[in-house]
This record gives C-alpha cells, structure tokens and sequence, in this order.
C-alpha cells in the first residue's frame, strides 16, 4: 500500500529509507517481502537492485477464493421490493 501510494501521489517509488519509516520495518524484511512480491506477480523487481527500480504490476490484493462475499438476495428482503408488503410501515 505504501509503495502505491507512494508512485500514485508522489510520483516516485519510495526508497528503502521512506519504506522502513512508514512501515516499521527493517531493511532484511522488507527486501523479503519484495521477492515475495515479485514471486507473486504484483511487482516487477531485478534482485539487488534499488527498490526504486520495481514497477508494480497490481496496485491491490486479489480477492481471495477461501472468502465468499455475501450478497443480499431480493427473497432475503421481507418489505419494500414489490411494494406489496406495507407491514414494516404499520407495525412499528
């Protein structure tokens, strides 16, 4: 998140200095957490080289399959849909 805003607002990616101020972080975790990134294709990044070089591929986290959004369905509402069911309006 801090090296999308970063690139979006600012122009620039952040250096590894910006990075272990923001994020709390020491400089071996995040060169980890770089090569995990590029592992998983959301960055572009030459090992070794400054973390400026890397170029992000995907901004966001992609949505994960173990978690299913719910969605209300129109027969999960009681009222209001039709315009049929005034109960909600006469009983309170």
């Amino acid at each position: 998140m801090i090296m999308r805003h970063s690139s979006v607002h600012h122009s620039h990616m952040p250096t590894l200095q910006e990075l272990e101020i923001k994020s709390g972080r020491t400089a071996d975790k995040i060169y980890k957490e770089f090569k995990e990134l590029v592992d998983e294709d959301y960055i572009e990044w030459e090992l070794n080289s400054a973390l400026e070089s890397a170029v992000i591929i995907e901004g966001w986290e992609r949505p994960d399959p173990r978690f299913k959004t719910s969605q209300t369905c129109a027969h999960e509402v009681g009222w209001g849909l039709d315009g049929g069911n005034i109960e909600y309006w006469t009983k309170y």
